[in-house]
């Protein structure tokens, strides 16, 4: 699993907190903006209805920032299914790019700030190689990608934080699964095949 599913339903069930608690405003600035008996009695009702429609579109705007960030969620579950059916944990961009029709660019973006975000967890982007690097995965590498795997092989390690054991691949860095503590294996030096 390489979305953070708990973070996300965090981030889902705050928005939707925040929504509810807007609605009643919204409607009700929404209904005092185009009800004609409020107005009968002023002589320029026209500042009036703007102030209550500025007021009911502020209201609004925790429905417009949720569902502008629902593209950026479908996304990550995306980028979590391609995640999952790799298997040697190497995952180059150029892949990705095809797969899900995106530009490399943006991916790299999207990905980069997600797993800032901690939205992902369990994987890196290595710039040099153009790649995630997957935390979990212990497939045979292929040759095909560059040998990029032997060159981080998989590690056993404990969280600091909770003490979970883990797999991580050496030269990188990982969130733990569990407790969120970030994790960084050691180096590897593949001319004398030891950690430093």
């Amino acid at each position: 699993m390489y979305k953070n599913t708990k973070k996300i339903y965090a981030y889902t069930y705050i928005w939707l907190s925040v929504q509810a608690v807007c609605v009643l405003p919204a409607v009700v600035f929404l209904g005092m903006t185009f009800d004609g008996k409020i107005y009968e009695d002023m002589a320029d009702p026209v500042p009036t209805r703007l102030a209550y429609l500025f007021i009911a579109l502020i209201s609004l705007t925790p429905f417009i920032i949720f569902w502008s960030r629902s593209g950026y969620f479908s996304f990550i579950n995306r980028l979590n299914e391609l995640f999952c059916a790799d298997a040697d944990g190497f995952v180059p961009v150029s892949d990705l790019s095809r797969e899900m029709g995106i530009p490399e660019y943006k991916i790299i973006s999207l990905a980069e700030s997600s797993i800032r975000k901690g939205y992902l967890i369990n994987c890196n982007y290595n710039a040099s190689r153009k790649a995630f690097l997957l935390s979990d995965k212990t497939g045979p590498s292929s040759p095909s990608l560059y040998g990029a795997p032997a060159d981080n092989p998989f590690i056993g390690v404990h969280c600091p934080g909770c003490a979970a054991s883990l797999k991580i691949r050496a030269n990188t860095q990982g969130t733990c699964p569990y407790c969120g503590r970030l994790i960084t294996a050691p180096s590897f030096d593949p001319d004398t095949n030891s950690f430093r």
